[in-house]
């Protein structure tokens, strides 16, 4: 799974940007999945009165609404990101809004004293409607999602692709590639390297693969 986060003010162009590279990674036979982190006061998808609702007030932590055309699930908390995407088996999940996630980001603007107060080194891009005036911005490509969805979408393959090579520690189940938060990583890194040092075969730095099935 790739992970990269769209953010910035509202009315920048954020989900712009996410539905035209959905289109363009879609276009290029990637499944996709989308996160959209909600930072309004008292949100919530599923309002008083209705049965799930009731459902819900009455102790269930988690509910399922079965519809003709979409199956909804409904947690009674905020969940954890790591947690959340566990749900998801894409290619690609794109992370709209600031979720604090470790992934590439994309930082979307309508001017300059937008950009600023959401920069940090995991910006890879601008976009935005910023994108309309400039082409560059303190030496970060600015890429006009609708124009050049293509760069953007270039850009997003390359930089999650890094970003997967980077991570020293990676685990899969069925295939499918669960995060983790750094304290798990370092917590499962040592406990294998530990078990494992002392046998036949062992190099520091070499690759060490593990299949268990339960």
């Amino acid at each position: 799974m790739r992970i990269v986060m769209v953010k910035g003010f509202s009315k920048t162009g954020k989900t712009t940007t996410v539905t035209s590279l959905v289109k363009e990674l879609r276009r290029r036979g990637y499944s996709v999945g989308t996160v959209k982190d909600i930072h309004y006061q008292g949100f919530a998808m599923d309002q008083p009165g209705t049965d799930t609702y009731k459902h819900a007030q009455a102790g269930a932590v988690r509910v399922a609404a079965l519809g003709e055309r979409e199956t909804d699930l409904l947690f009674s908390r905020r969940m954890e990101l790591d947690a959340l995407l566990k749900y998801y088996k894409e290619d690609f999940v794109i992370l709209e809004g600031d979720s604090g996630a470790d992934c590439p980001v994309i930082l979307t603007g309508k001017t300059e004293e937008d950009l600023e107060p959401k920069m940090s080194e995991r910006v890879v891009a601008i976009s935005g409607l910023i994108a309309e005036e400039r082409k560059t911005y303190k030496g970060l490509p600015v890429i006009h999602c609708f124009k050049e969805v293509k760069k953007l979408a270039d850009l997003v393959e390359k930089v999650t692709k890094e970003k997967q090579e980077e991570a020293d520690v990676v685990l899969t189940i069925d295939g499918v590639e669960i995060p983790m938060v750094p304290f798990v990583k370092d917590t499962l890194k040592n406990v294998v390297v530990g078990a494992v040092k002392a046998l036949d075969g062992y190099e520091e730095g070499k690759e060490i693969r593990i299949c268990v099935r339960g």
